[in-house]
């Protein structure tokens, strides 16, 4: 299953600001070769994955220094080429961009009549979505599921300066740009993978943490069932560990990783709006799947990680577990690099939107 709304349809052919995309499958050029890039963070998560026959397989995994990503409103659009080593340079590229002002909903709207498919406007997502009138977005959707007589509809938008500035990075040569997606729904196509592989029907929680932002969602039965994006990242757990400790803020990384200070207090209480959306989203999803919720898997910018488990099970009665998204598909010796080891699961966007190229030309 492909989740990812691919935004780059009108972006490489100049397009029209604001301009709208669904994505359609089936080309007729086969990519078995495509690096996966998850731009616009604190670092570039980078992977290259090709396909032989129906088996895909990791080859390169590293960690780039980061690109800045322009603002909605200032910054430079054309940045300076990306540079991949040349383990990474794939034929193609599925760009992941990692932005504040990215937005994805998971909508219910009816289904059935093609007149009712024909509202799926770019008007109709620009105010379901809550952007502003005239602002210039790129906006992508794909229906997930139709239940009795609904549809769910997983819908993305992110800001037209910064597709632009995400396609530029890529000029010429290769790898050549063909997807561009935004990253919290790039991390979701990669669980759905692994959910399928190694988890199969069981209803399960995802937490994807980031710098800034924090995706939450729930699948059923294989299925997105619910989707959540949390104003609230690793840099929260930072400064919220600084003012409570007194540590200087580039000294708490370390600092938890060798267990110099006890945390637990701080991170209890910085994760405490995490907690309270896990509780919404098991209420949600059990009332209406009448199920009950087996797993909750943790990934991302993890920074404290054994801090939260106490916490989580005490108002969820689930012990989570930290999932390695690297773990996805077979890996050949020496894909990854020195660097990523430790920070494995912070590629989630990065497979996620290889393998939705690969995936949807398999």
């Amino acid at each position: 299953m492909v989740l990812p709304a691919d935004l780059v349809k009108n972006t490489l052919g100049g397009g029209v600001t604001g301009a709208f995309a669904k994505l359609k499958f089936g080309r007729k050029a086969v990519r078995t070769d495509v690096v996966g890039l998850d731009v616009g963070d604190a670092t570039t998560r980078v992977v290259r994955l090709m396909r032989l026959g129906d088996t895909s397989t990791l080859v390169a995994a590293d960690l780039l220094p980061p690109v800045e990503l322009p603002s909605d409103e200032t910054g430079e659009v054309r940045p300076a080429p990306l540079l991949l080593p040349k383990a990474l340079r794939a034929r193609y590229a599925a760009v992941a961009v990692t932005s504040p002002q990215a937005c994805i909903r998971l909508l219910s709207v009816p289904a059935g009549t093609d007149n009712n498919r024909a509202n799926l406007n770019f008007g109709f997502f620009m105010e379901r979505m809550g952007l502003p009138e005239g602002s210039a977005h790129r906006i992508g959707y794909e229906i997930v599921s139709t239940e009795n007589r609904d549809q769910n509809v997983l819908a993305v938008s992110l800001p037209e300066r910064q597709t632009r500035w995400a396609v530029s990075l890529l000029p010429q040569g290769i790898p050549a740009p063909y997807s561009l997606q935004v990253s919290g729904a790039a991390e979701l196509n990669c669980f759905s993978r692994e959910l399928t592989a190694h988890h199969g029907d069981a209803p399960a929680i995802f937490m994807q943490i980031g710098s800034d932002v924090t995706h939450v969602a729930a699948f059923y039965k294989g299925r997105l069932a619910f989707y959540r994006q949390c104003q609230l990242g690793s840099h929260a757990i930072v400064r919220t560990i600084q003012e409570k400790l007194g540590i200087e803020e580039k000294l708490v990384p370390g600092a938890l990783e060798d267990d110099l200070i006890d945390a637990s207090a701080p991170i209890a209480a910085a994760i405490e709006p995490l907690l309270r959306q896990l509780v919404l989203v098991r209420e949600f999803v059990e009332r209406k799947r009448t199920c009950r919720i087996e797993k909750i898997l943790l990934s991302g910018s993890l920074l404290g990680t054994k801090y939260w488990n106490e916490p989580i099970v005490k108002v969820m009665g689930i012990v989570p577990a930290t999932w390695n998204p690297l773990d996805t598909l077979p890996c050949q010796p020496g894909a990854l690099a020195e660097r990523v080891k430790g920070n494995e699961s912070r590629f989630a966007s990065a497979m996620g939107a290889a393998l939705a190229v690969l995936e949807m030309e398999s």
